[in-house]
């Protein structure tokens, strides 16, 4: 089979995305720039070179040097919140994606329009492309900088927020500095509710930050948590109790965490009975797709088409949605049609 041939059937083949920001700035300097509304997108910030920088650093840094452009707080509407999650569906749709949780905590649109207001708008746009069969949900990321206090807040506007499509809580930002630990009874409240906990951990320190995610706060999702692969303890306690690991191998490159898609972890995990998920993280940002991901992956571990339809089927089992719902996107999932040979 063909390259070309290869990423044609991966596009096409039934897909779940978990792990998938909704970077509300940077896709309203994209929709703003489309509409020409606003000059100050051409004013540009002196910022470290991200290069110099690996880890946490370099994503902040990444994303700063991506605002380039100032987003003036008139672009932050309940109107335009609505056309970038039905632009990301639409582009989720055109990767053959039957559903995508899509995270979101940003301060300032939280601040602007408040909590609800965000998740209703991302909700009304995702209702306006109910037609091109992506199921939709949000997911509401707590930013461990901001505290315990703000994470506790916000927890509680996510768990009134139900009836806009939220399913879970993601706790991110810098591990380091801010062990799960420190949020454990708010995410409790957040679980008590029946929301669905995934925190990113194993990803910019080592494999406590995953067992502490796991059993303080109940997550039976970790984003990234490639860090796991020097525990494998670690490794048999995932697998024993079906946590999922949520990667993003081209973001785990590009902030320098692994030297290359080759050298990712992918293969330990699967070997070891862990369930994995593959996803593009910060699609704009980092200048991927799902699809993309998926055939990258492939090539440099040499799965084959059955293998990912493997890890997707994974990703359908993992997603936050009542039994029943998780089982007819399995099915889905296992619809692809896969070529002998």
């Amino acid at each position: 089979m063909t390259d070309a041939a290869f990423s044609d059937l991966i596009t096409a083949i039934p897909k779940v995305e978990l792990h998938l920001h909704l970077e509300t700035s940077l896709r309203l300097r994209r929709l703003s720039r489309r509409r020409q509304e606003d000059a100050a997108l051409d004013r540009s910030h002196i910022v470290a070179d991200p290069s110099l920088f690996t880890g946490y650093d370099r994503l902040r840094r990444l994303r700063y040097a991506s605002r380039a452009g100032l987003i003036s707080d008139a672009l932050y509407t309940r109107k335009n919140i609505a056309a970038i999650t039905a632009e990301l569906i639409g582009e989720a749709a055109a990767e053959s994606v039957r559903h995508v949780e899509v995270r979101v905590g940003g301060r300032r649109g939280f601040a602007l329009l408040g909590v609800r207001g965000v998740l209703e708008a991302m909700a009304q746009g995702a209702d306006s492309v109910r037609h091109l069969g992506v199921g939709y949900r949000a997911i509401v990321t707590v930013v461990r900088e901001r505290g315990p206090e703000e994470a506790a807040q916000l927890i509680k506007d996510a768990t009134a927020a139900v009836d806009c499509g939220v399913v879970g809580v993601d706790l991110s930002g810098d591990e380091a500095n801010y062990p799960p630990a420190l949020f454990a009874v708010a995410v409790g409240k957040a679980r008590d509710a029946g929301l669905g906990i995934t925190v990113h951990a194993g990803e910019f320190t080592g494999p406590a930050g995953i067992w502490t995610a796991v059993y303080q706060l109940g997550a039976t999702r970790v984003g990234h948590g490639i860090r796991a692969v020097e525990d494998r303890r670690l490794l048999d306690r995932l697998r024993g109790r079906a946590v999922t690991l949520e990667l993003c191998p081209t973001s785990n490159v590009r902030l320098g965490l692994v030297p290359s898609l080759a050298a990712h972890p992918l293969p330990i995990f699967l070997q070891h009975g862990v369930a994995v998920t593959i996803n593009s993280d910060d699609p704009i940002l980092l200048g991927t797709t799902l699809s993309r991901e998926l055939a990258a992956v492939a090539r440099a571990h040499h799965l084959d088409p059955a293998a990912i339809v493997e890890v997707l089927t994974a990703a359908a089992r993992a997603a936050f949605l009542p039994a029943r719902a998780r089982a007819a996107l399995e099915r889905q999932v296992r619809s692809a049609a896969i070529p002998a040979g």
